[in-house]
């Protein structure tokens, strides 16, 4: 009877949590942390939140507040026959024009809803204007809290979560993939140029490294008579990103500054999103930053310090595709239980250990520059399990464990 009673509490306990959120789940969970086993608190955090049927579906317009109390518009496409019970892929879309001034309600700032509608998935079409660039850290700020909001309600596959843009657009996806590359599975930047983030003038949020687009797949599109970013101009950077070894497929299309051609593009771009789900966990990550208190993390690798470490001056290859040299990289790479990894100027360093990856009865090992670095057991923790948790509100990238290095 008394284990009836505990089968229908924990029940109760579950649905609670799920109508509350993710981040409810998490604190919940830590919470419980000091009579639960880690075991138990993955497993409540592996399955995630219970999502109600009873949720707006069809055309939504909403908008969202920054922490600094800027307002956000955002239209929110969810399918008619949206089923609670699966997880749904999410496409962004980022529209270009971003000089503008406000443009207020209604979605005016996408101009083919055709292009994003009609798929199996949520789309969202944020506006940005002059006050809010796709390349700012108010954008990051917002498309992350978009996207978190849309998990509290949603059933989202967070592995299909999928990054489109055209013109200003596709230049802040590019922006994206620089800065924030962990959320997405994929990069769809149309009609861009990530050169434009190369001007101090237009506002950019810090410098831009090459190397960090090798971590997602990028499906990139320009015109041949493109008056702004033709074909002919793009082939330079094409050309960086083979020799970084970035995976990417690039279209050249007949035309201008315009996607009259995406209708004809329509099936490419559905096969390449349906070819590239996110691996939560990639068996390598390299990431350049000039900066640790925003966009110093990629996936399972956070950068905490920046700064010149012994023997620097032999790895000046690797520095050669961060931005002029600047900041710190991190290339990183894992197999089994072992950490190797290269890095220039960093001098401090956490890793994050996924169950699903480390086999954490055995030993952890870390190479950092040829000399180990770490090398022994490490202890599953639930306050490090919740604590990112409550950050990613992902099912599907959990972490058991830190380990963290300094070099000098």
């Amino acid at each position: 009877m008394l284990d009836a009673l505990t089968r229908t509490l924990t029940l109760h306990r579950a649905l609670l949590i799920g109508a509350m959120g993710w981040s409810a789940l998490a604190v919940t969970a830590a919470a419980q942390a000091p009579d639960d086993s880690f075991a138990a608190t993955y497993a409540r955090l592996r399955s995630g939140p219970v999502h109600s049927r009873d949720v707006p579906t069809g055309r939504l317009e909403h908008t969202r507040t920054n922490e600094n109390g800027l307002v956000h518009r955002y239209v929110l496409i969810v399918p008619d026959d949206y089923d609670p019970a699966r997880p749904y892929p999410v496409a962004f879309y980022l529209h270009g024009g971003v000089s503008r001034a406000d443009p207020g309600p209604g979605g005016t700032w996408w101009r083919n809803y055709d292009d994003v509608i009609g798929h199996d998935r949520i789309a969202v079409v944020p506006a940005s204007w002059n006050e809010s660039l796709w390349w700012q850290a108010s954008q990051v700020e917002n498309l992350r809290g978009i996207l978190s909001d849309l998990k509290r309600t949603y059933n989202v596959d967070e592995n299909r979560v999928y990054a489109f843009g055209s013109s200003d657009g596709g230049t802040g996806v590019y922006f994206l993939g620089f800065k924030d590359t962990t959320p997405w599975a994929a990069l769809l930047p149309f009609i861009g140029d990530p050169r434009v983030l190369l001007n101090a003038q237009i506002g950019v949020d810090g410098d831009v490294h090459l190397a960090n687009l090798i971590n997602k797949p990028l499906f990139i599109v320009n015109g041949e008579t493109d008056r702004l970013y033709p074909v002919r101009q793009i082939l330079p950077f094409l050309g960086a990103l083979e020799n970084v070894g970035a995976d990417f497929e690039f279209t050249a299309k007949p035309g201008g500054h315009d996607t009259r051609w995406w209708p004809e593009e329509a099936e490419n771009i559905e096969r390449f999103i349906a070819d590239h789900p996110r691996d939560p966990h990639p068996d390598r990550v390299m990431w350049a930053t000039e900066r640790t208190e925003r966009y110093n993390r990629a996936h399972w690798v956070v950068i905490d310090e920046v700064g010149p470490i012994a023997g620097d001056s032999a790895r000046a290859g690797l520095a050669s595709i961060t931005s002029g040299g600047l900041g710190g990289i991190v290339d990183a790479r894992r197999e089994g239980n072992t950490v190797t990894l290269r890095a220039h100027a960093v001098r401090r360093f956490t890793l994050l250990l996924s169950p699903e990856e480390f086999d954490l009865a055995s030993p952890v090992r870390v190479i950092a520059n040829g000399e180990t670095v770490f090398d022994g057991m490490v202890r599953p923790d639930v306050a490090v399990l919740t604590k990112w948790a409550r950050r990613d509100e992902d099912r599907t990238m959990l972490y058991a464990a830190e380990v963290s290095v300094e070099l000098r």
